[in-house]
């Protein structure tokens, strides 16, 4: 398997992540149970850090790639989310990740 095929097993994973929190959300909503809603409301917070972190890795791969492309940087957060086609919430955690690791 070649590094553009983990990409895009990893891209799909992460939305179908997405997936999965909007339909926890949208149960909740829905959901007339107190029990089932506050199980729901409990399985949440973690289904969001997982989800997070996976388009994380999504985006810290396509920041990788921007920066073998177009040089190290300084990167503005904007024009770096605009260059990898990733949200700014999720290019400034990965930068924050990265930054703290040196």
């Amino acid at each position: 398997m070649d590094d553009e095929e983990r990409r895009r097993i990893l891209a799909r994973a992460a939305d179908q992540l997405d997936e999965l929190v909007a339909f926890v959300k949208a149960e909740r909503a829905l959901n007339n149970n107190p029990r089932a809603q506050d199980v729901l409301a409990r399985m949440l917070p973690e289904l969001e850090e997982i989800s997070d972190g996976s388009r994380d890795l999504v985006t810290l791969w396509a920041v990788l790639e921007a920066a073998r492309l177009h040089g190290d940087g300084p990167w503005i957060v904007d024009e770096l989310a605009v260059l990898t086609g990733r949200d700014r919430a999720s290019v400034e955690r990965v930068l924050r990740k990265l930054t703290a690791q040196s």
